[in-house]
Order: structure tokens, then C-alpha cells, then sequence
């Protein structure tokens, strides 16, 4: 049940989106950059408190270990476009220009890195990961966390429900697979809630804020703009790379300490 609710969530922000629920765009990025994280943790304190997944130290520090190592990959696309002049870059948000991103960044990093634990993360991996590995196989448990995380993500992948760019939206989407399935790794080998909401926070405070596609819902510091598909190949396989990267680092370690208390699924 749980699961249905969160995919319900973002399948119903991208439809009230498209029907012009939000009238102002800056209206619409608010829910979802605020609003989505914050009603993913009420749903998970409604539903059941969530596993948190506790780990040992040596666990939590090969986690952080690979968080900088997946943002480091999951990024790269950036400085390979940027070489290969498959990409231009743009001015975003004024009010983000010059030292505005550091005074935003002051109050948004933390809350990004707050909702990223408390919010998203609570919701997907300690209610709905760890409450399917009752009943299914970690791949099974894995594949449904990674649905409603998707899910979650389609709102900002689809602004106003358009596909802007077929390109984007497809290059998105992979790209969310992979981190969805990361961030399962992070959390079930990696140290647990902690560790995997501190990667999502990262993830969503660079977009919102940093940079991110043209396409996208987001309008931060500053955009780039694809001069061709290569681009959109390259974006999803650093995606890939990092996922990659993250299974490798962490191994076959296995869950230690895992308690797992989601029961509402």
C-alpha cells in the first residue's frame, strides 16, 4: 500500500503540473523540491516508523566513501560534454548569481541533506526497501523502491506534464534508474539511511540550486543546453558508471545489524 501511495504522489504532482494546478512555474518547483520530500516523510510516519538501518563505522565509511566517488562519476558528464563541445553552458537564476548560491547554499544544503534522510530516503528505502525484503528477494525489494523512486522523480523530469525533449526526458529517466538502485546499494552495503539521504540530498541541492538541464524543472545558478544527443548518451552512462562504481566499491558486504521495520508496504 505504501509503495502505491508514494508512485500516487508523484504521478499526481506531474498531473496537477499539466492540468495547471500550480498556475506560477516557481509555485509548482516549490512543491516539489519541499513538498514532495516532506509529504514522502509524513506518509512514512503515518504508515510506520521505517527502518534506519543502523551500521557499523567501517560500514559508514566505506558509504561516505562511495557517495563522493558516485557524485564524482554521476557528474562527470559535465567536464566529458564540456570537452567534446557537446554542450553549452548558460546563466540560470539571477538572484543566484555571484555570491547568492553561497548565501542559498547556507540554508539549502542542509535542508536538502535533511529532507534527503528524513524524507525521501525514510520513505524508499527504510519503508518501502527494507519492508518488501520481508517478503521478496533484495532484487525484487530493490526494483519496487526504484519504481516509486522514479515515480517521485517524474515531476521534475516533465514540467507542466510536457516532454520538452524526448532526448531529456529519456536520458532522465535512465539516469534515475541508476541512482534509484545506487542509493539501494548505498543503503542495504553503505551504512544504511544515513549514508544513502546524505547522496540524495547532494543530488537534489545540485540540481535545484547548482546546475541543471535546460529541460528540466529546476531553474538554478546555472543551465546547460545540449548541442546534440551525444550528450544525453553521455549523461545516462555516468549514471551507469556510478552505480557501477558504488557495486564494486561496496562489494558482497553484507547487511549488518539490519532490523528491518518497514512493514507498511
Amino acid at each position: 500500500m505504501f509503495t502505491v501511495l508514494l508512485c500516487a504522489l508523484g504521478g499526481g504532482v506531474t498531473v496537477a503540473g499539466a492540468a495547471g494546478v500550480f498556475g506560477a512555474v516557481e509555485l509548482q518547483r516549490r512543491v516539489v523540491l519541499w513538498g514532495l520530500p516532506l509529504a514522502a516523510a509524513a506518509l512514512a510516519a503515518w504508515c510506520g516508523r521505517g527502518d534506519a538501518a543502523s551500521r557499523a563505522p567501517s560500514l559508514r565509511l566505506a558509504g561516505l566513501a562511495a557517495v563522493l566517488l558516485a557524485f564524482a562519476a554521476d557528474q562527470s558528464f559535465l567536464a566529458v560534454t564540456h570537452a567534446t563541445r557537446s554542450v553549452t553552458f548558460t546563466y540560470g537564476a539571477q538572484e543566484l548569481a555571484g555570491g547568492g548560491l553561497a548565501r542559498a547554499a547556507l540554508w539549502a544544503l542542509p535542508a536538502c541533506l535533511v529532507l534527503g534522510v528524513a524524507g525521501w530516503e525514510r520513505a524508499l528505502r527504510g519503508c518501502v526497501y527494507a519492508g518488501w525484503s520481508r517478503r521478496l528477494s533484495a532484487p525484487g525489494a530493490a526494483a519496487l523502491s526504484a519504481l516509486a523512486g522514479t515515480a517521485l522523480a517524474l515531476p521534475a523530469i516533465l514540467p507542466e506534464g510536457q516532454v520538452r525533449d524526448p532526448a531529456f526526458v529519456a536520458a532522465s529517466l535512465a539516469a534515475t534508474v541508476c541512482r534509484e538502485l545506487t542509493l539501494v546499494l548505498l543503503f542495504a552495503r553503505g551504512g544504511g539511511l544515513v549514508v544513502a539521504g546524505l547522496y540524495r540530498g547532494l543530488l537534489v541541492f545540485t540540481e535545484a540550486f547548482v546546475i541543471n538541464d535546460w529541460y528540466s524543472l529546476y531553474f538554478p545558478a546555472a543551465n546547460y543546453v545540449a548541442e546534440g544527443p551525444s550528450f544525453y548518451v553521455a549523461r545516462a552512462a555516468t549514471a551507469a558508471l556510478a552505480l557501477g562504481l558504488v557495486a564494486a566499491l561496496l562489494g558482497r558486504r553484507r547487511e549488518t545489524g539490519l532490523a528491518l521495520e518497514g512493514r507498511h508496504v
